[in-house]
C-alpha cells in the first residue's frame, strides 16, 4: 500500500510517524529546510502518547515523482489547501482515497472542485502537537484521536484500518458533519477569543467579561451550525464551556493566537470569516463574532504584508 502525507507540521508529522511505524511505503511532501532536515535526520517524534520514534519515509518536494498513491493524507492549513490539492493531482487515480485532516467545515467543497478522480474521506482530529525548530514533532498529552467519515462506507473502513494503530485512536462517525461542527464550534470560540485578547485562555478568563464572551462565541457558532441543518447535540455548548472553564491548564493558547502574535499567516478566515459570512447568508445575528473578526482583521491588515 502506497501512502502519502502532505503538510508535515505538528499534525501531519504525527500522522506520518504513526504510518511509518506500521507501513513500509510512506512518502512525505516537504520543501526547503524541512525537506533537508527530514532527509538528514529522519522524521523524529517526541510524544507523550506514542513515545519516541524516528522513521525514514521517502521525502520529496515533487509529489508527482512518487507516482499514484492508495491513500493521501492532506494535513495543511486551510489557506494552503488549493496548492496542496494541485500538487497531488498526478498522484490521484480512480481508486485513490484523499483524507482531509484540516480545521474548519468548508474544505470538502474545495477538495471536490479540484479532484475529478478518487474518493474523499473527511475527519476531525484531536491532538496537541507542533513542530520544533529542528522540524521534529512534539506531541503532548495522553491522547491522539481522529474521527473519520464519508458517504463511501468501504473507503471509510479502509482509512480506519490504516489509521487505527497504537499511537492513534480512530473512530468512524455516524455523522461526520456533526463531528466537524462540534470541533469547529470549539475553535470558533477558543481560537478567536485567545486571538482577540492575544493571550492564553487564562488571560481571557481574567478579564471581567472573558468567560461570558467565550460562551457567547460558542452560542453564536452553534446557532449558525443549527441554521445550516447540522444535527448538533442540544447540550454541546454547555459541554464545551464547562470543559474549557474547568480545565486545569489555563496557560494554553491557540494556533490562531500564536500565528497572529508572531505575524504569521493565519486561519482567521477559517475560524471566523466563514462563520460570519455564513451567518449573514442565513440571516442569523452573530454580533460578538463580527466584533472579533473585524478587530482581528484590522490588526492583521495594519501589521502584516505577506508579499514581503
Amino acid at each position: 500500500m502506497k501512502l502519502m502525507v502532505t503538510g508535515i507540521g505538528g499534525v501531519g508529522g504525527y500522522i506520518a510517524s504513526v504510518l511509518c511505524a506500521n507501513y513500509p511505503d510512506v512518502t512525505v511532501v516537504a520543501r526547503k529546510k524541512r525537506k533537508d532536515a527530514l532527509i538528514k535526520n529522519g522524521l523524529i517524534l517526541h510524544s507523550d502518547f506514542f513515545g519516541e520514534h524516528r522513521s525514514y519515509p521517502t521525502v520529496t518536494s515533487d509529489p508527482a515523482s512518487a507516482g499514484t498513491q492508495d491513500i493521501i493524507f492532506i494535513c495543511v492549513k486551510n489557506y494552503s489547501l488549493p496548492n496542496a490539492l494541485s500538487d497531488i493531482l498526478p498522484c490521484v487515480d480512480s481508486h485513490t482515497i484523499v483524507v482531509l485532516i484540516l480545521n474548519g467545515v468548508d474544505h470538502i467543497g474545495v477538495a471536490r472542485k479540484w479532484l475529478e478522480k478518487g474518493h474523499i474521506v473527511d475527519s476531525a482530529i484531536y491532538i496537541t502537537s507542533a513542530y520544533k525548530e529542528d522540524f521534529s514533532i512534539l506531541q503532548s498529552g495522553k491522547y491522539a484521536r481522529i474521527v473519520i467519515g464519508s458517504n463511501d462506507a468501504a473507503c471509510t473502513q479502509k482509512v480506519f484500518e490504516v489509521l487505527n494503530h497504537e499511537g492513534l485512536t480512530c473512530r468512524i462517525a455516524d455523522d461526520i458533519q456533526a463531528e466537524l461542527w462540534a470541533k469547529y464550534i470549539t475553535n470558533c470560540a477558543y481560537n478567536v477569543i485567545t486571538a482577540y485578547y492575544e493571550g492564553n485562555i487564562g488571560d481571557v478568563f481574567e478579564h471581567p467579561e472573558g468567560k461570558e464572551q467565550f460562551r457567547t462565541l460558542l452560542e453564536e457558532a452553534y446557532a449558525v451550525g443549527t441554521g445550516l441543518g447540522i444535527a448538533l447535540d442540544t447540550n454541546l455548548v454547555d459541554g464545551i464551556y464547562n470543559r474549557i472553564v474547568n480545565q486545569n491548564a489555563k496557560n494554553v493558547t491557540s494556533s490562531l493566537a500564536r500565528d497572529i502574535i508572531h505575524g504569521h499567516q493565519s486561519e482567521l478566515e477559517t475560524f471566523s470569516g466563514y462563520l460570519v459570512r455564513t451567518a449573514h447568508e442565513l440571516g442569523i445575528a452573530v454580533p460578538f463574532s463580527e466584533t472579533c473578526y473585524h478587530a482581528i482583521s484590522s490588526r492583521i491588515n495594519n501589521s502584516i504584508d505577506f508579499n514581503l
